[in-house]
């Protein structure tokens, strides 16, 4: 079973563990390589932004295996980011299962009209991912930092 709790500091070191990990930073790489800046990144109050563990239920409880967080953009479109920092849990379904369960928990508090997503292009692995959740291409488009992003939307109302 999976769930998710909010992000605390005391996570900090674990997320320092996952963003350094090669599955990871392959796609999620923002420079957060010290405490110092995972504390400066990811414990800043961003009121449009919302931050997760991914929890697991195993034998002998729950287990944290990954970071969900999702972001507003405008009143009606929201804008989510994830990863399974743990090696052991990718290619089992439960990324596909956790992006649903997580929509759920946004759809249920914001009702928004669209969520979007921007993986890179060349991840297919999450492009796959998302498709099955019902995300759809809509561009390619160059970002900040000279990467593209392959953006898909989920449409959730007309």
């Amino acid at each position: 079973m999976l769930s998710f709790r909010p992000l605390s500091t005391t996570d900090f070191p674990l997320l320092l563990t996952w963003l350094s990990a090669d599955h990871v930073k392959q796609w999620w790489n923002d420079g957060d390589d010290t405490l110092e800046k995972i504390a400066l990144h990811y414990g800043a109050e961003e009121p449009d932004v919302a931050r997760f563990i991914l929890m697991k239920s195993t034998e002998v409880g729950k287990s944290p295996i990954g970071y969900f967080q999702y972001y507003i953009v405008s009143k009606n479109t929201i804008g989510i980011d994830q990863f399974i920092g743990e090696a052991n849990y990718i290619n089992q379904g439960i990324g596909t299962a956790a992006i649903k369960l997580f929509l759920e928990m946004i759809v249920t508090k914001h009702q928004p009209q669209q969520i979007i997503i921007d993986p890179h292009p060349k991840n297919q692995r999450a492009i796959r991912c998302y498709e099955k959740v019902g995300f759809v291409y809509c561009a390619t488009e160059l970002k900040e930092n000279g990467e593209s992003a392959y953006m898909m939307r989920l449409e959730l109302s007309a």
